[in-house]
């Protein structure tokens, strides 16, 4: 059985920009061995995680995100069975992102926002994560 989860997660105080760029690319590197796939969208404040992968699975991912000393605070905002995965892949897109090429990990940008989200996304999905991440502000 798969398993959609949406939350929410802030780094503790202490994590420089440099080191969230290394976690992101970790982040897909991992997913990728586990078979999750979905979408982070960071901004310097937050970043908004939805992941799908079999229950146990992104259960326990998120279990470990929620103990690891580099997060301050994960606040999941939505658990659901789904039938088929809604993204190909996993990927990582952040507003600060350095120029250097990283597999996975991508700049997130106001004007390729749509790009990072699958056309197949339910409006539900959409719409919480539109409501919820500022990408113009972020950059501004």
């Amino acid at each position: 059985m798969l398993s959609q989860i949406i939350f929410t997660s802030t780094s503790a105080p202490h994590v420089t920009l440099e080191d969230k760029v290394k976690v992101a690319a970790h982040s897909v590197f991992m997913c990728k061995q586990m078979g999750i796939t979905g979408r982070v969208l960071v901004v310097p404040e937050m970043a908004i995680n939805v992941i799908e992968g079999p229950v146990d699975i992104v259960r326990a991912y998120v279990e470990a995100i929620r103990h690891d000393s580099l997060i301050d605070l994960v606040i999941e905002h939505n658990s659901q069975p789904i039938k088929e995965h809604e993204f190909e892949d996993y990927s990582v897109w952040m507003t600060y992102k350095p120029d250097e090429a990283i597999e996975g990990v991508y700049r997130l940008t106001p004007e390729n926002f749509e790009d990072a989200l699958p056309k197949n996304l339910p409006l539900k999905t959409h719409l919480y994560i539109e409501a919820n991440i500022d990408v113009a502000g972020a950059i501004a």
